[in-house]
C-alpha cells in the first residue's frame, strides 16, 4: 500500500504509470526531465517534452522529413503559444478568450529509434489545443480536433532502422472564438514515448474496481487488454499482484490479435481511500512469454465505497460526506494553459488547507496528472468531459430555451461532435476509470438540448457509454433553467442531477426534491460570486438585481471602486452570495454538496475590455487568496482561524462607519480600535457565518480577538499605512531542484517606515535576476493587467502585491532576485538551485 499524501510536492504516482526504462532514443528523458538512466526492463515510458523547434505560422511543407527547421524557436513543452499575447482588444477571441491570439503553429523533433525489431514505440500527447495533425517521416499518423483529451499514435511502421526519425505537428487555432473562455494554443500537455514488445498491455488497457469491501478485505476485479503484434499465435501468462497476494491466467492470442482477460485478486484488511485518508495501492500487471517477462504495467487505485441517498446525499465508505468543491478552469493564471505540475499541486494545496475536498473538472477533461494528484492528496471529482453540445440559446417567454440555429460559440465542439463524441467520451472514460478520486462522469454543461426545442436523444446515448465503459460509477451534467429541463425530461436521463445556478435552479433544490423524491440532487456551479481582491463596495451589486442583498450603509463608502472591480464583502455576484449558497447546501441533507464558480480567477470570461480576467475566483491571478477563501475556510476547517477586513487604511473617510467582518471558526469575536473595545460579537440568526461592525473610521489600529470555549484563539491586527517606503520581497521555497521543473513563487509586498502593508500601493517594480534561473512569469492579480505575464522584468504591484514566477535554468547554485523601484531600496531573496536527489 502507498502512504496518504503529505501534502507536500513529491514525485507524483499515475493512475496508469510505467517503469522508466533504458532508452536507446537520443534525447529522451526520464519523467523528471533528466536524462533516463541505462536499466534493461521491458517497458519504458519517456518524457518526450525537450528539444522541440517551433514557429507560430502555417509553414508549408514542414511536415515532410527534410525540411529545415534550424531557424524555428527552440523549446521544451508544455508551451501555450496564446499567452504569449500580445492582448488585444480587437482580437477575434474577445472578452471569452481573453482577448489573446489563437492562430496556427507548427512543431517538429528529432529522434533516433530502438534497434530491436521485437520493440514497438508509441507517442502520446495528454492533449494539444487544437485540431493537430501529426506526421513521423512525412507519414500522417491522425487528426485530433478536440484539445481535452490524449491520444496515442504507433510509430512503428513509419520509424528508421538508422538515423534520425522527425515529428512533425499541425495546431490549428486559427478559428475564433472556440470557446466560452480562454483555452489556450499548443501543445500545452505533456508528450511522452512509450516502447513495449510485441505483446503488451494497451493503451489505457486496464480496469480496476474493488465491488466487495469489507474490513476483512476487498474483492479486486481487474481487466487487462492485451494485444499480440508479432506475426505468429502467442501464447501469454498474465499476471497480476498487489499488496502480496497475486494471481495468474494464461491465454493465447493470434497475430494481430487483441483481448480483455478478467482476473480477481483479494486485497486484507484494506485501507480504504477517502478525502480525508487518501490510501493508495499499486496493480502490477506482467506479461509472459514462458518465462519472458515482455510487459511490466503498474495501475494505481483506491479502496472505497461511494453511495448516493436521495434523501441523505452522498456516503464515501459509509460516512455522510458533503462536497466542499471548486470548479476550475485547467488555465494555471499568469502560466497560461501550459502545464506545470508544479504549479497545480500548489494550487490544490491551497484548496485542500481551505477546506476543499471536491473538484469539478470545468468544463473538459483536466491533465492526467490533476487526477494523480487528487488521488493522491484526497478530492473528489466530477469528471467533465464536454461543455456545450450543438445548440445555442435564445429567449422565448422571458426564459431561455434551445436554438437550433446557432451554436453557442462560432467555432466550438459542434462542429466535431457528430463524429468525435463518442471517441472522446470514451477515450476520457479509459484514461481516467481507475482514479478513485473520480466519482462521476459529466457529459456536458449548461446544454441547450435540455430546454425546449431541445433533445434527448444525445444524452441517453452518452449514458450509454459511460454505464458500458464503467458500470460503477455514476453519470452526470450540469443543468442550469432546471425550470425548463423539468419539463423535458431531461434530468431523468441522468442518474446525478447537477444544480448549475443560471435560471434560478440554485433556489429550486427543495421544491425539486419534493416534485421529484426519486432524484438525486448537487449544486454542480453555485455559487458565482465575484470579488477583487483588495476592493470594496458598500452597496450590493449582482448580475441579477431580483436576487441582490440589502446595501451594507445607505451611502457608498466606496465610491472610488472602479467599475471594473467586484466588491470582496459577498455582496457581488450573479444571484445567490457563498453565505446564502453554502447555507442551503448544509442545511439540506438531500443535497450531497457544492461546487462554486470558481476556486482560482482565470484568463477570460472577462465581462468586457479592459478586464481580461474572469472575477470569479477566492484566490486571485497570482494565487493571492482573496477575502472569501478565508470564509470557506471558517465554515470547511476546525483548526482555529480568524481573518478580519477590510484594511484599515482609508484617508479621507474619516468618521464614516465602514463595515468591518470577520470570518472565523470561533464562537465570538471582540473589536478594538486604537485600544478601546467596540464590544464583542457572536453569530446571531441574521448573521450566522460572519460577524460585523460598523466602524467610525479614525487611523490607527483595528484590532480582532476571536475566543473559542473561553480561550483566545486567535488575534487579526491591521494598522493604518503610511506612504510607500520599502519593497518586501519573500520566496516560498528556499530551494529548486535542478531538472525537476520546479517554480517558486515569489511575493512583493509594498510596505510603510513602520512595516505595515500599503494596502493601494501601485508600484512600478523593476526585477533582475543572478544566477541559474529565470523569470518565467509575473503578475499581479489585476483584471485588467493587460500588459502580458511571461518572461518580463517588470511588474506593477496591485493593491500592495505583485507575484513572480521563477525557475531554474538547468545548472546547480545560487539564484538572486532582487526587486527595486525608483525612491526606494531594492529587496533581494536567495533560492538555491540544488542537484535533483
Amino acid at each position: 500500500m502507498l502512504p496518504p499524501s503529505s501534502l507536500t510536492f513529491p514525485s507524483l504516482l499515475c493512475a496508469a504509470s510505467f517503469a522508466v526504462l533504458p532508452s536507446s532514443l537520443v534525447g529522451a528523458e526520464s519523467s523528471d526531465g533528466a536524462p533516463a538512466e541505462t536499466v534493461a526492463t521491458t517497458r519504458e515510458r519517456l518524457n518526450f517534452d525537450a528539444d522541440w523547434s517551433f514557429i507560430q505560422e502555417d509553414v508549408e511543407g514542414a511536415e515532410k522529413p527534410d525540411f529545415d527547421h534550424s531557424q524555428w524557436r527552440s523549446l521544451d513543452l508544455p508551451h501555450d503559444w496564446s499567452v504569449e499575447g500580445p492582448f488585444d482588444k480587437e482580437a477575434p477571441s474577445g472578452a471569452a478568450g481573453g482577448y489573446l491570439p489563437g492562430g496556427i503553429g507548427w512543431y517538429r523533433k528529432t529522434f533516433t529509434s530502438p534497434s530491436d525489431p521485437a520493440v514497438q514505440t508509441f507517442i502520446e500527447f495528454d492533449s494539444v489545443y487544437k485540431n493537430s495533425e501529426v506526421w513521423i517521416n512525412g507519414e500522417l499518423l491522425g487528426k485530433r480536433p478536440f484539445g481535452y483529451i490524449g491520444f496515442q499514435y504507433d510509430l512503428t511502421p513509419h520509424l528508421k532502422e538508422e538515423g534520425e526519425n522527425v515529428i512533425a505537428v499541425r495546431v490549428d487555432n486559427s478559428l475564433q472564438p472556440s470557446s466560452r473562455w480562454y483555452t489556450g494554443s499548443g501543445i500545452y500537455r505533456h508528450v511522452w514515448l512509450t516502447h513495449t514488445d510485441k505483446v503488451h498491455v494497451t493503451h489505457w488497457g486496464t480496469q480496476v474496481t474493488t465491488p466487495e469491501i469489507n474490513e476483512k478485505s476487498a474483492k479486486v476485479m481487474v481487466k487487462t487488454t492485451l494485444r499480440n503484434d508479432y506475426e505468429e499465435e502467442k501464447t501469454i501468462t498474465v499476471r497480476q499482484a498487489v499488496d502480496g497476494e497475486n494471481v495468474s491466467t494464461e491465454v493465447t492470442l493470434a497475430a494481430g490479435e487483441e483481448t480483455t482477460v478478467e482476473q480477481s485478486l483479494q486485497v486484507a484488511e484494506p485501507k480504504l481511500w477517502s478525502p480525508e485518508t487518501p490510501n493508495l495501492y499499486e496493480l502490477e500487471t506482467t506479461l509472459l512469454l514462458g518465462d519472458k517477462q515482455v510487459d511490466d504495467y503498474t495501475t494505481t487505485f483506491g479502496v472505497r465505497e461511494i453511495t448516493f441517498d436521495v434523501n441523505k446525499g452522498l456516503f464515501v465508505n459509509g460516512k455522510s460526506t458533503i462536497m466542499k468543491g471548486m470548479c476550475n478552469h485547467s488555465d494555471l493564471g499568469p502560466l497560461g494553459a501550459a502545464l506545470w505540475d508544479d504549479a497545480l499541486e500548489r494550487r490544490l494545496k491551497m484548496l485542500k488547507e481551505m477546506g476543499c475536498n471536491a473538484l469539478r473538472t470545468a468544463h473538459n477533461p483536466s491533465s492526467p496528472e490533476l487526477l494523480e494528484m487528487a488521488d493522491r492528496i484526497g478530492f473528489l471529482v466530477v469528471n467533465e468531459t464536454f461543455d456545450k453540445w450543438r445548440y445555442g440559446w435564445k429567449a422565448e417567454d422571458g426564459t431561455l430555451v434551445a436554438n437550433r440555429e446557432r451554436p453557442a460559440v462560432k467555432y466550438g465542439y459542434h462542429l466535431h461532435i457528430d463524429e468525435w463524441w463518442e471517441r472522446d467520451l470514451s477515450d476520457h472514460i479509459k484514461r481516467d476509470r481507475n482514479h478513485p478520486s473520480v466519482i462521476m462522469w459529466s457529459v456536458g454543461n449548461e446544454n441547450p438540448e435540455a430546454q425546449k426545442y431541445g433533445e434527448l436523444e444525445t444524452v441517453r446515448k452518452m449514458r450509454e457509454v459511460c454505464h458500458k465503459l464503467d458500470p460503477s460509477r455514476k453519470m452526470t451534467a450540469g443543468v442550469n433553467f432546471m425550470s425548463g429541463a423539468n419539463e423535458t425530461g431531461f434530468p431523468e436521463e441522468l442518474d446525478i442531477v447537477g444544480y448549475n445556478g443560471g435560471g434560478g435552479s440554485c433556489f429550486q433544490y427543495e421544491a425539486d426534491h419534493l416534485r421529484f423524491p426519486n432524484r438525486f440532487i448537487y449544486a454542480s456551479e453555485v455559487p458565482h460570486s465575484l470579488q477583487t481582491r483588495g476592493e470594496y463596495r458598500s452597496h450590493s451589486r449582482y448580475r441579477e438585481p431580483k436576487h441582490q442583498p440589502a446595501d451594507l450603509t445607505p451611502e457608498e463608502v466606496f465610491p472610488e471602486t472602479h467599475n471594473k472591480y467586484e466588491s470582496s464583502y459577498d455582496n457581488a455576484g450573479v444571484r445567490i452570495s457563498a453565505r446564502d449558497s453554502w447555507r442551503l447546501t448544509k442545511t439540506l441533507p438531500f443535497v450531497a454538496g457544492e461546487f462554486r464558480w470558481t476556486g482560482f480567477d482565470y484568463i477570460g470570461e472577462s465581462g468586457g475590455w479592459p478586464r481580461v480576467l474572469g472575477n470569479f475566483g477566492i484566490i486571485d491571478l497570482g494565487n493571492f487568496p482573496k477575502d472569501t477563501y478565508y470564509f470557506y475556510q471558517s465554515q470547511w476547517t476546525d483548526e482555529p482561524m480568524l481573518h478580519l477586513f477590510p484594511h484599515w487604511t482609508w484617508e479621507g473617510k474619516e468618521g464614516t462607519e465602514i463595515p468591518v467582518w470577520c470570518y472565523t471558526n470561533a464562537d465570538s469575536v471582540e473589536l478594538f480600535l486604537n485600544g478601546e473595545s467596540l464590544g464583542s460579537k457572536t453569530f446571531t440568526e441574521e448573521h450566522d457565518m460572519h460577524i460585523e461592525w460598523l466602524v467610525p473610521y479614525e487611523a490607527g489600529e483595528l484590532k480582532a480577538v476571536a475566543t473559542k470555549d473561553g480561550k483566545v484563539i486567535g488575534t487579526s491586527i491591521h494598522k493604518t499605512a503610511g506612504e510607500v517606503a520599502s519593497i518586501d520581497l519573500t520566496s516560498d521555497r528556499e530551494s529548486l531542484e535542478v531538472g525537476a521543473r520546479q517554480l517558486a513563487y515569489l511575493a512583493i509586498e509594498m510596505k510603510d517606515e513602520a512595516g505595515t502593508m500599503v494596502p493601494k500601493a501601485a508600484t512600478p517594480i523593476q526585477l533582475s535576476i543572478d544566477g541559474p534561473g529565470r523569470i518565467v512569469a509575473v503578475c499581479n492579480g489585476d483584471p485588467m493587467e493587460s500588459t502580458g505575464y511571461l518572461n518580463r522584468d517588470t511588474v506593477t504591484t496591485f493593491n500592495g502585491l505583485a507575484r513572480v514566477i521563477i525557475t531554474t535554468t538547468g545548472e546547480p547554485g545560487e539564484i538572486t532576485v532582487t526587486a527595486s523601484s525608483e525612491g526606494l531600496e531594492g529587496a533581494s531573496v536567495n533560492v538555491m538551485a540544488v542537484p535533483a536527489e
